[in-house]
């Protein structure tokens, strides 16, 4: 019979425990009811000092055990996996805590943290605790953007030339999903040139930064910014061989081949008929399979605090180089 888990969440707000604000089409999507719907996991306590936010979800999670401190949480409940969705400027100290109890798996919210010290600093704890740290950049664990990840990889459209991209609501919202799946498909960034986008822009300390980024394979990709809640998520890629992209917030992959122009002999163009793929479905499940798999020895973490890390030093360098008029920031490791 296989070792059933215990889980733990720290922090009840939208994406930790509020259900209630996702269709069925992705249920479950928040940290809770994805440790509550997998077989394999007791969803054993939930964590916020915010006690109305902790009373609402105990009424959506009413056999689960209900703290308004994390610490006694830890004491009274030894989980194998911990969620940490709080606010950015609260996860260096809590993936800290729960290092210290020694907690197996702990999955951070994005972004990792509030600067590449505190970022350091974690991974730091986590590897003397031996706790496997992943940072939820959702997409990363989704199977079906793995399996496409691993074509790209082997050359299905060719040596990628371009890329553009949308993001929206913030770079360290939104814009840090961006980075992180350019960097599952494309490697290391180089360099990066940013520039403020005050048409898009609109949360205090946390501006839409519009952007070029050159990688270390030589791909270059634009890095563009949408309204609030513009709800555009979408990724780009032109090879020599073939387009291929990932839409919908990443729920759905279309690839097209390049082919001979029917107009014009001597030149090229993608084909009509498209290979499509996915659908609206659970994101947060996938990450919680994954990590499920990393206890059981199975599978290698494929979202770790380290690249939680690179992300972060690539937003830095994008914001670097918006105050000083677009000039090119290279990534410093």
């Amino acid at each position: 019979m296989k070792k059933k888990y215990t889980a733990a969440v720290i922090g009840c707000g939208r994406v930790g425990a509020e259900e209630w604000n996702y269709s069925k089409d992705v249920q479950p999507e928040t940290h809770a009811a994805s440790y509550k719907n997998n077989a394999r996991i007791n969803l054993a306590g939930l964590a916020d000092i915010n006690r109305e936010k902790l009373k609402n979800a105990g009424k959506y999670f009413p056999e689960v055990a209900l703290f308004n401190s994390a610490e006694d949480m830890f004491l009274k409940i030894k989980p194998d996996i911990v969620s940490i969705a709080t606010n950015s400027d609260t996860h260096a100290s809590l993936v800290k805590l729960a290092a210290k109890y020694k907690i197996p798996a702990i999955l951070c919210e994005k972004p990792i943290a509030e600067s590449v010290k505190q970022a350091e600093g974690m991974i730091k704890k986590c590897k003397e605790s031996k706790s496997m740290l992943f940072i939820n950049h959702q997409r990363r664990f989704d199977p079906l953007l793995q399996r496409w990840q691993k074509k790209i990889k082997n050359g299905l459209i060719g040596n990628i030339i371009q890329v553009n991209c949308y993001y929206y609501n913030g770079l360290l919202n939104s814009g840090t999903h961006v980075i992180d799946l350019l960097r599952f498909f494309l490697g290391e960034v180089d360099w990066v040139k940013g520039f403020v986008n005050t048409q898009t822009s609109w949360k205090k300390n946390d501006d839409n930064i519009d952007g070029l980024f050159k990688f270390k394979n030589g791909t270059l990709a634009t890095l563009q910014t949408l309204p609030k809640n513009y709800g555009l998520s979408d990724f780009h890629f032109y090879g020599e061989r073939g387009y291929f992209a990932v839409k919908n917030l990443g729920y759905e992959i279309e690839y097209r081949k390049v082919i001979e122009n029917k107009c014009c002999k001597g030149f090229y163009q993608l084909s009509e008929n498209a290979e499509i793929e996915g659908k609206p479905r659970s994101l947060a499940s996938s990450a919680v399979s994954h990590m499920v798999s990393c206890l059981d020895g199975k599978m290698n973490p494929v979202s770790m605090g380290e690249d939680g890390l690179a992300a972060l030093r690539v937003i830095f360098a994008l914001r670097e180089s918006a105050k000083k008029q677009g000039k090119i920031i290279r990534i410093k490791i």
